[in-house]
């Protein structure tokens, strides 16, 4: 009959293993992500998130990993979020509201942005997805989010900053999202990091780090 001595040995020597084991797949998480390489042009010190408003996955990573993700970007990294307006009934309009709401302030960007996300993945409205969707509708959702008129949206939104951010994004959006999907981590333009290959947060910190050195 084994000894208490030896049952705690045995059990001692487990716990090491399922230690040592778990530290293996960590390191291994973080050894294994896959990059995709794209035809689109190349940047310095840019990291890019594809995403839309219509993308269930895409509002898990804005509220559990982006955040982390922009606070953890080495010194002097450029991060730009980039809208695909081909996703959802009202994917144009998601893009334009946002675009705008970008030219008065972040804040107004932000509010924005998780009011369109909620109502399409949290409330779940008939009026903003597909076949019952009113053209329109999504947009006053993000706009009231924001405090931003009617006259306000306008006039932002035919500025040339919101104006070239919309030309940018089409350039670039749907050739990545035809790539896996979205949302996209793209890093210095034309290395996309296939997230289905990242086993940790600190594995999507240490494979940006790494590419935006290359």
């Amino acid at each position: 009959m084994p000894s208490r001595q030896s049952k705690y040995i045995e059990g001692h020597m487990k716990t090491k293993l399922l230690t040592l084991a778990a530290a293996m797949f960590i390191t291994f998480s973080a050894s294994a992500v896959d990059i995709i390489e794209l035809d689109t042009p190349s940047l310095d010190n840019t990291v890019q998130k594809v995403y839309s408003v219509y993308c269930p996955f895409c509002y898990k990573y804005e509220k559990a990993v982006t955040p982390n993700l922009i606070k953890n970007l080495p010194s002097g990294t450029t991060f730009q979020a980039i809208c695909l307006e081909n996703k959802g009934a009202l994917g144009v309009e998601s893009c334009e509201v946002l675009a705008a709401a970008q030219v008065l302030s972040h804040k107004k960007y932000k509010a924005a942005k998780l009011a369109m996300y909620a109502a399409v993945h949290d409330q779940k409205l008939k009026n903003v997805k597909g076949s019952g969707a009113i053209k329109g509708d999504l947009a006053a959702i993000g706009m009231k989010a924001a405090g931003m008129s009617q006259a306000e949206f306008k006039k932002a939104l035919h500025t040339d900053k919101a104006q070239d951010k919309l030309a940018y994004d089409r350039t670039i959006a749907l050739t990545i999202a035809k790539k896996k999907g979205i949302p996209a981590i793209v890093v210095n333009g034309n290395k996309m990091i296939d997230t289905k290959t990242v086993g940790s947060l600190k594995a999507l910190d240490s494979a940006i780090e790494q590419y935006l050195g290359e």
